[in-house]
């Protein structure tokens, strides 16, 4: 289901940016989101959001600006580019930059299946990146 909610998105902002610049596209999607994402975890998880240490609060905004803004307007600015399909392919590419970052700054060790993996991460962003 994320894959096809991802997948719409997508769609969604290339039909949408027909008419506005990337910039108010990335503004009016980050706040719909936001509006909806406070009101469910506040009605879900309100106990557990107030109890939250401010480290992870600082964690998470950081995590928010990176990810919502900077992600979401590059990602808008690819799919203005290039077309949703090959934007939304590159983007398909997460697990290999979280791989390298987990082994980086989280010690993660790299094993067979996360090697593989990767390279077929890497081949399957090449082969749609390389076509006409």
């Amino acid at each position: 289901m994320a894959a096809l909610g991802f997948g719409l998105s997508a769609v969604f902002i290339k039909a949408a940016m027909s008419s506005v610049s990337v910039k108010t596209a990335t503004v009016i999607s980050l706040l719909s989101s936001m509006a909806v994402t406070m009101i469910f975890a506040f009605v879900l998880h309100s106990e557990e959001i107030m109890s939250l240490a401010p480290i992870a609060f600082l964690w998470f905004i950081l995590a928010g600006l990176i990810t919502f803004l900077g992600g979401r307007l590059l990602n808008f600015q690819a799919i203005n580019l290039v077309g949703a399909s090959k934007a939304s392919a590159v983007v398909s590419s997460t697990p290999l930059f979280a791989a390298i970052l987990a082994v980086i700054f989280l010690n993660e060790t790299v094993n067979l299946m996360l090697g593989m993996g990767t390279m077929m991460i890497v081949t399957g962003i090449a082969l749609v990146v390389m076509q006409e």
